[in-house]
């Protein structure tokens, strides 16, 4: 692992065409529906983990400037040859989520969908303050990140940080590792950067098992200027 990108992502993930998603997220498309503004030619957003760009792919068609980052180079390929076929302009990087690789204030939006989770505290930290940089005085920030009462977080062994590895079975099996937030974790990520606008925590219940199948935060955070 180098900065916030587990290399597993590149060599057994994307590299093997898997996870290659071509549609956006309803979280994405909801997220800057609600708050871009009607004439978005000047409206800059910046994905966090875009992988083959299904989301930001969104954000051009859309009319906005679409900036993008990833840690793998063969996702990152499939994402700028995408871009190309819809004749679309769009910024996409290799990179790290803990240096990104543009100006302060550059961005009106940043999102996360599910990117930031899949680094250790440390990363999702580093990843955080760049991201509080990176946007402008009041510009806005969405991530979703695991929480700890997912159902499947028992399978992981534990990093001791928030973080699991090596998950023996259910939906992490074969992924690299996970961060897990509690509500403190909430508050000592997000809240100690942000003003949290939004703070919904979403719990899938296997009604049959009788217990949690799944659960993950959906966090909105505004910047408010210095």
């Amino acid at each position: 692992m180098t900065g916030t990108f587990d290399d597993r992502w590149e060599s057994d993930i994307y590299s093997r065409g898997r996870l290659l998603n071509r549609y956006p997220f309803h979280e994405v498309i909801t997220f800057l529906m609600r708050h871009a503004p009607a004439d978005r030619a000047s409206v800059g957003v910046l994905e966090l983990g875009c992988g083959a760009g299904n989301n930001s792919l969104f954000v051009a068609r859309e009319g906005m400037r679409a900036h993008a980052i990833d840690g793998s180079e063969s996702a990152i390929r499939t994402a700028r040859e995408r871009f190309a076929e819809a004749g679309l302009d769009g910024d996409i990087r290799v990179g790290d989520f803990a240096g990104l690789p543009w100006p302060d204030a550059s961005f009106d939006f940043v999102f996360d969908r599910l990117s930031l989770t899949c680094s250790n505290r440390a990363g999702i930290t580093a990843a955080l303050d760049e991201t509080r940089r990176g946007l402008k005085p009041g510009g806005r920030l969405m991530s979703m990140i695991y929480s700890t009462e997912h159902g499947d977080r028992r399978f992981g062994r534990p990093m001791g940080d928030g973080t699991y590895a090596d998950f023996a079975e259910g939906y992490f099996a074969g992924l690299p590792m996970t961060f897990f937030a509690s509500p403190e974790d909430v508050d000592d990520l997000y809240a100690a950067r942000f003003v949290l606008e939004e703070k919904v925590l979403t719990v899938e219940t296997d009604l049959l098992a009788g217990k949690p199948a799944a659960a993950r935060w959906r966090l909105v955070g505004r910047r408010e200027s210095d």
